[in-house]
């Protein structure tokens, strides 16, 4: 069974039939370590489910300082908020996302257009509930990323992910750590000298 369509049946008892018309419009795609996804100011056309590899996104603000926003991969430490590389403001608006997806390493996905999502939503209750429930899970993740980085300062966001996403430490570069809880390299160093120390 494609990878896919295993996850989200752990959300939505879809049954034979819709199975068969949802895999009918899953494509897989290949990107080289390095490649360009998504771009900042591209629309979102695609919800991507990670196979393999390991993705990130991130902004740059009006200084030219990227901070990262999510890490996509898939294996057993995933949330929700990893497997999938979605801005899903911009697909489900179809508007211009802010965001820019690059590979980390050489990644796979399976993918489905927002024409797709919204021809099996006419078709069948499940897929509108299974939507709707990505679409919650999405805006509770937003939510606590955005309120984490505005209300938290440095050392507590370093805490935060200490308890809640240690495993990230050791599958990504740690100046990628430093700019997803938005400190300089340097300063990530120093918390974890502090907070390493008795």
């Amino acid at each position: 069974m494609n990878p896919f369509v295993h996850f989200l049946q752990q959300y939505s008892h879809l049954g034979p039939a819709e199975l068969d018309q949802l895999q009918q419009v899953l494509t897989t795609k290949k990107y080289p370590a390095g490649h360009t996804i998504l771009a900042a100011g591209s629309i979102c056309a695609h919800i991507s489910f990670i196979v393999s590899g390991k993705a990130r996104s991130y902004f740059v603000d009006p200084s030219g300082q990227e901070f990262t926003w999510n890490f996509q991969f898939h294996d057993a430490d995933s949330r929700f908020e990893n497997f999938f590389l979605i801005d899903y403001n911009s697909f489900l608006t179809q508007s211009p996302s802010p965001l820019t997806f690059t590979a980390i390493e050489d990644t796979e996905v399976t993918q489905f257009s927002f024409e797709d999502l919204r021809t099996l939503m006419s078709q069948t209750i499940h897929a509108a509930t299974l939507a709707s429930k990505m679409s919650e899970a999405a805006y509770q993740t937003v939510h606590k990323r955005a309120f984490t980085l505005l209300t938290l300062n440095a050392r507590a966001r370093y805490e935060l992910l200490l308890r809640e996403e240690p495993h990230l430490l050791n599958k990504f570069q740690h100046y990628l750590i430093a700019s997803y809880i938005g400190v300089a390299p340097q300063s990530l160093s120093r918390l974890r000298k502090e907070i390493s120390q008795p």
